[in-house]
């Protein structure tokens, strides 16, 4: 019981925030694709390329309104950063899926122009995320199982799965606290088009850029190059006034 009057605070306080001023708060539902890539700034393994990949991001976004052209934005984001290891030449065939899972924090200035149902709208800011699991799938030559006509034929192998069969992982990553770096910060900018459906609801669609200022790896060891996520994303969500809740809730009592 105790534990359920928390929340029930929370919501109780959100009401009277309105009332302080003539910032309006707003609560909403977020989600959407994106792709992200691991920017490096060289290949230390020859044959060796970084893809981009996709996933999706989902968010509960906070909007506190302090102009009619300017507010304050920020949410709880579950984002996947994914990319792909791809080896060419003659290592083709090899390769490794890297999914990858943030909770992220981004604190924004929302610009806003236009008409009173169709705006524009520009998003800059920053973001701080943790990450929170990963898991590896991919397929490598295995050493322990060689190609037995490999031995016995004078032909040139023609990559490195005509010398070793092929094995496939699909598996969770382990954090390594000596050279993994969980915790993320970087820059966003996003624009996008908001709709007043009714009084009440605001729909959205917004494409964002997100640049990691920090390197995925600690700095242990010597001529280390670093890898920065770039994430691109197109975004669709709904806001609604926390008003709203508060007036349901003194009905109700």
């Amino acid at each position: 019981m105790k534990g359920m009057l928390f929340p029930k605070n929370l919501i109780i306080l959100a009401c009277f925030i309105p009332l302080l001023s003539h910032a309006q708060l707003s609560l909403g539902i977020e989600g959407g694709v994106n792709k992200n890539y691991l920017s490096t700034s060289g290949i230390q393994q020859a044959f060796t390329s970084y893809t981009g990949a996709y996933g999706a991001q989902v968010a509960i976004p906070v909007s506190y309104r302090l102009k009619n052209w300017l507010s304050v934005q920020s949410s709880i984001s579950y984002v996947q950063k994914n990319y792909n290891i791809v080896r060419t030449g003659f290592f083709e065939g090899i390769h490794q899926n890297n999914k990858n899972n943030y909770i992220q924090v981004p604190l924004m200035a929302h610009f806003s122009f236009g008409g009173k149902k169709m705006r524009g709208f520009l998003n800059l800011g920053g973001y701080g995320a943790y990450w929170v699991s990963a898991t590896v799938q991919g397929t490598e030559p295995n050493i322990l199982n060689p190609v037995d006509s490999s031995f016995t034929t004078s032909q040139q192998p023609v990559n490195d799965f005509s010398l070793s069969k092929p094995y496939s992982f699909n598996e969770k990553y382990t954090f390594d606290s000596r050279k993994d770096c969980r915790w993320e910060w970087g820059l966003l900018a996003g624009v996008g088009l908001s709709y007043q459906l009714s009084q009440s609801v605001v729909m959205y669609v917004e494409g964002r850029f997100t640049q990691s200022l920090t390197d995925q790896q600690k700095n242990y060891m010597i001529n280390q190059v670093g890898r920065y996520n770039q994430t691109y994303a197109v975004l669709a969500g709904a806001m609604v006034p926390v008003k709203i809740f508060c007036k349901k809730k003194a009905k109700k009592e």
